[in-house]
């Protein structure tokens, strides 16, 4: 079973330009060997979309969602409601090869295809990936074995895989702003996280995920979507 410590991202996103009290930049440096990005999960959020391990199906229109309250052959009184619409979160899974601690103070999400009419989110975040651990002497950091040895006694060191919770891939506002040229289509994005170690190094790790943008329907069981009210009328009248 794996070690996995969690921790709850607080951020803000912007779109294109935009930042939230972002001095700049974060400092580019591939340091895959120390800082990796291993997956994504939902685990634990609750939303309209199906996000999965590699992809997720984003519903950018909201729509009507009908359903009768009680009698067959359309006897019913219509139910009408807005079709479940939510922002879009996912869990990123990152582990920390080194000794040090590492902060994760930024995220970035880049659109591959242009034509999906979105620039570069990037949100502050605040999360920390935790470094080596020596198996005999929890509270002490490692880097190797060498590092654990208490009295006569060497210990293991062990690394592990903490989840960034709630990393908001997409806002309504970002929602609002997809081009429907590209409804249907699986959308390449890149996310790439940075942080730094108590020493003042920065390191970044890139992650590739698939997103399809398009006017998906998310209601419930049992009752079906419609464009509009008048729609979703029509769909009850009784088949003549």
């Amino acid at each position: 079973m794996r070690w996995l410590a969690s921790v709850i991202l607080v951020g803000c996103a912007a779109i294109a330009l935009g930042g939230c009290g972002s001095s700049g930049d974060a400092v580019d440096g591939d340091d895959s060997l120390v800082f990796r990005v291993i997956g994504f999960s939902n685990e634990g959020l609750t939303q309209a979309d199906a996000v999965r391990v590699n992809s997720a199906d984003v519903d950018v229109v909201q729509n009507f969602c009908v359903s009768t309250g009680g009698g067959g052959g359309g006897g019913g009184q219509a139910q009408i409601s807005l079709e479940p619409y939510t922002q879009t979160a996912i869990n990123a899974v990152v582990r920390n090869d080194q000794k040090l601690d590492l902060r994760i103070f930024q995220f970035r999400i880049h659109f591959d295809d242009p034509r999906t009419g979105l620039g570069d989110i990037t949100q502050n975040v605040s999360a920390t990936a935790i470094g080596g651990r020596c198996s005999n002497a929890p509270q002490r950091s490692c880097a190797s074995a060498d590092d654990c040895l208490v009295g006569t006694q060497r210990g293991v060191c062990n690394f592990t895989e903490t989840t960034v919770s709630g990393l908001l891939l997409l806002d309504f506002l970002a929602k609002a702003a997809v081009q429907p040229r590209v409804y249907g289509e699986a959308q390449p994005i890149t996310l790439t996280f940075f942080a730094r170690d108590n020493a003042g190094n920065v390191y970044r790790s890139t992650a590739g995920y698939t997103v399809t943008f398009d006017n998906f329907c998310n209601c419930e069981t049992g009752q079906l979507c419609c464009n509009s009210v008048e729609e979703c009328l029509s769909l009850q009248q009784p088949t003549q």
